[in-house]
């Protein structure tokens, strides 16, 4: 009886995945700054077939604030910002006396800032393995696990070798190829900070990024890996024009010798120091003009970022597209010519979202969706059991061929 209950057992743990060879592999693509309307810029071709072959949504709802690291990782694990902890990209913890920001590489991979289980970890635990070429979080170590393949970030590297790599880990034997595979591209988000959104440099980069989906898909029919590969393309947020004429400067309002200011720009994170907080916040009341400002404690529930310690208590958004900065931070830097960031219900900080293959319908338009429930509908391709998230299944159900 013991030998026949330990057999049992044995099964039911091998069957929790399903075999390599029986399930389709997933790509998850992020094209940093992709606005939904951008197919309609130039001629793209690669996109169009895409579209014609796969589900594409009006639009994708990211979540507050509209930043690089904190949607990126909504998206893998399927949390609100309050619930992972990646609360913007640069962020202070009062716990550790630590600051998390893009130019502090010591902490950024660190795996104690990410809360959650992302993606690669549920897989990875339920063995499934995983490979990522660039994603927020997958330099860290994060509960123990990291991908089974991963990379340091470089920017540098030119976008056909990152496609490379991932036709070569999705061609190894099944005993080696990972099933869940994450694609990071930085522009057209560069080119739109440098330029501005309406910019021909930020067009260039459509066309640019049209033709490196046409690689993609042509090295996947090359290698007869088309008819067993889903992609998944999403954006993290939008962009908007910013104008040196519409700038909030912080200094004219308040002492800033009296606070810690955590990011200038949509956003800003504000911690007073001990006995300032209220004359600080009614300061900034007093002079609320082009910009809200709340208590930590009367946030919209909608941002979703008041309960966690690293949400300071002061938080400053600026009304698109308006930015918050100083007066010496100005001289210096001056503004973006295209920045995000501000309030995630803003048209222009939508993002974008197209999935086609074996799993997928074909010729779906899609309403609008919130993109917490790209980590279900993975989960649900890959036959994983999902960790707690706050995204939901029957979402997005409909868009597979189920």
């Amino acid at each position: 009886m013991k030998r026949i209950l330990y057999t049992l057992l044995f099964v039911v743990a091998i069957s929790c995945a399903a075999p390599a060879e029986d399930r389709n592999a997933v790509i998850l693509i992020s094209i940093d700054g992709f606005m939904p309307e951008y197919l309609d810029r130039t001629e793209t071709p690669n996109f169009d077939r895409m579209v014609e072959r796969g589900v594409k949504a009006e639009h994708m709802i990211p979540v507050f604030p509209t930043l690089t690291f904190t949607n990126h990782y909504s998206i893998v694990t399927g949390l609100y910002p309050e619930n992972h902890g990646i609360l913007s990209n640069t962020m202070y913890d009062p716990e550790w006396d630590a600051t998390f920001s893009l130019g502090n590489r010591e902490e950024l991979v660190k795996g104690r800032w990410y809360e959650g289980e992302p993606l690669w970890v549920t897989a990875e635990n339920q063995g499934v393995r995983t490979a990522s070429m660039f994603w927020v979080g997958s330099e860290a170590e994060i509960q123990g696990v990291r991908p089974t393949r991963w990379n340091d970030y470089d920017g540098s590297l030119p976008h056909e070798q990152r496609i490379d790599s991932v036709i070569t880990w999705l061609t190894l034997d099944d005993e080696t190829r990972p099933d869940f595979v994450t694609l990071y591209f930085s522009r057209p988000d560069s080119e739109g900070h440098s330029h501005g959104p309406d910019s021909e440099e930020v067009t260039r980069a459509i066309a640019g990024m049209d033709q490196d989906m046409g690689y993609l898909m042509s090295e996947l029919q090359r290698t007869g890996l088309e008819e067993s590969t889903n992609i998944i393309i999403v954006s993290d947020h939008g962009m908007a024009a910013q104008s040196e004429d519409k700038v909030i400067f912080l200094d004219e309002i308040i002492d800033l010798d009296d606070v810690h200011v955590v990011g200038w720009g949509p956003v800003s994170m504000i911690r007073p120091d001990e006995g300032k907080r209220e004359t600080v916040y009614n300061q900034l009341k007093e002079n609320e003009e082009n910009y809200r400002v709340y208590y930590r404690d009367e946030l919209p529930d909608e941002f979703r970022i008041g309960n966690h310690r690293r949400t300071p208590e002061i938080i400053m958004v600026a009304d698109l597209p308006w930015a918050i900065t100083s007066t010496s931070f100005f001289e210096r830097r001056g503004v973006l010519a295209g920045n995000h960031g501000w309030d995630h219900r803003e048209p222009e900080m939508q993002t974008f979202f197209l999935a086609k293959g074996p799993d997928f319908h074909e010729a779906l338009h899609v309403e609008p969706f919130e993109l917490i429930h790209i980590y279900e509908l993975v989960c649900h391709i890959l036959d994983l059991e999902p960790a707690n998230n706050d995204g939901s299944l029957e979402e997005v159900r409909h868009f597979l061929l189920e």
